[in-house]
């Protein structure tokens, strides 16, 4: 365990690995930061320099990032940077490694259900087309009567060409 170094001696300079360790670690040599005379010049040096690790000026990584970033973005346990949760980005990234966020899905899945609606409604300003029933089904409702005629229109001369073809072929 690091203790505090006497007056003057940044608690990092006694041992320096808790400031780098395990979480748990961090978090333990971070309490220690808040009775270093050098506190501030650390954590100025450290956000000016972009430290991606370790615990400077008794912030971690994502701390000393959101003090200067204000889009939500953070660092994670690797020092990458992650967008904001809810964004599309942050969407794209969760599923780059793999993971499940209930609030990137949930963003997700309102903007694709905006974005169905906005289509739907250039579809319905055609007078209804298949491709509007298919948004209709996307977005888990019943499709309105032009688009649902639509449909059956362009399902019944696809049993038309079919039928061509079995007539042209016997």
């Amino acid at each position: 365990m690091t203790t505090t170094p006497p007056l003057g001696r940044p608690a990092c300079a006694a041992d320096p690995e808790p400031f780098f360790g395990t979480t748990e670690q961090q978090r333990a040599a971070a309490t220690l930061c808040a009775t270093c005379p050098l506190i501030e010049p650390c954590l100025t040096a450290a956000i000016d320099n972009e430290e991606r690790y370790g615990i400077w000026g008794g912030l971690t990584p994502t701390e000393r990032h959101r003090l200067t970033h204000t889009d939500g973005s953070w660092i994670d346990d690797a020092g990458a940077v992650r967008a904001a949760c809810g964004t599309d980005i942050g969407h794209k990234q969760h599923k780059a490694r793999g993971e499940q966020c209930a609030t990137c899905q949930q963003a997700h899945d309102e903007r694709t259900a905006g974005g169905r609606r906005a289509r739907l409604i250039v579809e319905h300003a055609k007078g209804g087309t298949f491709y509007g029933y298919q948004l209709h089904i996307r977005l888990g409702e019943d499709a309105c009567g032009p688009c649902t005629a639509a449909q059956a229109r362009s399902s019944q001369k696809g049993r038309d060409t079919r039928a061509a073809r079995l007539a042209v072929a016997s």
